[in-house]
């Protein structure tokens, strides 16, 4: 077990873990056939546009991670072991991890099939301090299921998280409130959730490449580059961040998904699917009184590999075109690594009350049309239905001539805001880490 200095040095108790799961799907696979430990292990479509889903850590050794083309992995290692996902099993071993954590810690947030945040302040009286807990975790983890697991623990979820990073693998680091600021200043500010790629390029043109960095710029500098979530993003630089388990506005989300009997291969199909399933969530999010700044696209292959991507922009939104212009973008730079697609999924994440938000003028005629026809057909559904009426650009060739551009294809059903459809892995939050 490794901690940031004195825990003692502070009364405030870093009692939010983050438990994640290490290279989860492969982990699994070696557990499973113990004649593959020690080899470079991948979990994934084997096929010539396969994609890695999860990588033993071997196979990081050779530079392989998810997410990357099965084609470039076996260029990296010759000597690859490809295995194919078993998503259900998975699953089923999540729900027994799941159920250990709960043997010891009431306040659980799951957040994907292999990590959890738990505020583990109210176990302290029977099982001890944080760092106990992590361990006895851990090691129930390890003698039941035989299967390793890293452990960050803090104040706040977000450094909880990065402290597990820091961890893997199969490790433990609690980090003391008052050294917080200490453990993040010499990080990446990639580390930090909420700057993305633009954002970080944003920083490193004025030379702001560190936590550290990040917290010496002018505040206005900072809001330039992140945008409205400055504030929050400063919050965690300078260790004052204390966002727990019962703070989660940001995190709420809703979207829709869709699965085919038949597999998706015409990539003019998958585009129309997801632009209508972006005013879908438009819609909900309209109905909900809720804005968003993020959307995140889901892509499934029929051997199960999942692509997550997302886009995130500045300026909050209800809106069906941005939605629309943000998803499709994600679509057109994965289409040729997914040829065929089983399932389609659109969720805006990052949610927040459209009333008090504050929301930037849309100044031309164009955006203000687009406000007025969504707003017309917001009514128009809530009079005749879901189904009375749809975009021209979301029928095939057949449905314009068999139905007529009044008559769309069906929209799939809508999950509740604060229950995402479900993800697979993803680069940086889902399994296989």
């Amino acid at each position: 077990m490794d901690e940031c200095g004195d825990a003692g040095s502070t009364q405030e108790i870093p009692g939010i873990l983050h438990l994640d799961m290490d290279a989860f799907f492969a982990s699994v696979e070696v557990r499973d056939d113990p004649r593959l430990r020690g080899l470079p292990v991948v979990v994934g479509g084997a096929g010539a546009r396969g994609v890695v889903a999860a990588a033993s850590y071997p196979a990081r050794t050779r530079g392989i991670r998810s997410a990357m083309p099965m084609a470039s992995a076996r260029r990296l290692a010759p000597d690859l072991v490809i295995v194919p996902p078993r998503i259900e099993h998975y699953r089923r071993i999540s729900a027994r991890v799941m159920e250990l954590l709960g043997d010891v810690v009431a306040d659980i947030e799951q957040i994907s099939v292999d990590e959890a945040f738990l505020d583990v302040r109210g176990a302290r009286r029977l099982f001890g301090a944080p760092e106990q807990i992590a361990d006895l975790l851990r090691r129930r983890i390890r003698e039941e299921l035989g299967l390793p697991s890293s452990v960050g623990g803090s104040v706040s979820r977000a450094v909880a998280k990065i402290a597990s990073a820091r961890a893997k693998p199969d490790g433990l680091l609690i980090v003391p409130a008052a050294r917080t600021a200490e453990f993040l200043a010499p990080l990446p500010v990639s580390v930090i959730s909420g700057i993305g790629p633009k954002a970080q390029e944003a920083l490193d043109r004025i030379g702001v490449r560190t936590i550290g960095q990040l917290r010496e710029i002018p505040r206005s500098a900072l809001a330039r580059a992140v945008g409205p979530r400055a504030p929050e993003i400063l919050a965690l630089a300078d260790g004052s961040d204390r966002t727990g388990l019962g703070h989660r506005t940001r995190d709420k989300s809703l979207g829709t998904e869709r699965t085919w009997d038949e597999d998706l291969t015409d990539p003019a199909e998958v585009r129309r699917c997801i632009t209508q399933m972006a005013d879908d969530v438009a819609r909900q999010l309209r109905r909900g009184d809720f804005v968003t700044r993020t959307v995140v696209l889901k892509l499934r292959a029929p051997d199960g590999t999942t692509i997550t991507r997302s886009s995130t922009w500045d300026q909050p939104t209800s809106s069906g075109e941005r939605l629309r212009e943000q998803v499709v973008s994600l679509w057109e730079r994965e289409r040729s690594r997914m040829r065929r697609v089983r399932l389609v999924g659109v969720r805006a994440s990052h949610l927040e009350p459209a009333a008090g938000t504050p929301v930037q003028s849309e100044l031309t005629a164009r955006a203000a049309g687009w406000q007025d026809l969504e707003a017309a057909m917001d009514r128009a559904l809530e009079r005749f239905g879901t189904h009375s009426l749809g975009r021209g650009s979301t029928l095939s060739a057949a449905d314009g001539a068999q139905r007529g551009p009044a008559d769309p294809v069906p929209d799939p059903a809508a999950s509740s805001p604060g229950h995402p459809a479900e993800d697979g892995p993803h680069p940086r939050e889902r399994g296989g880490r």
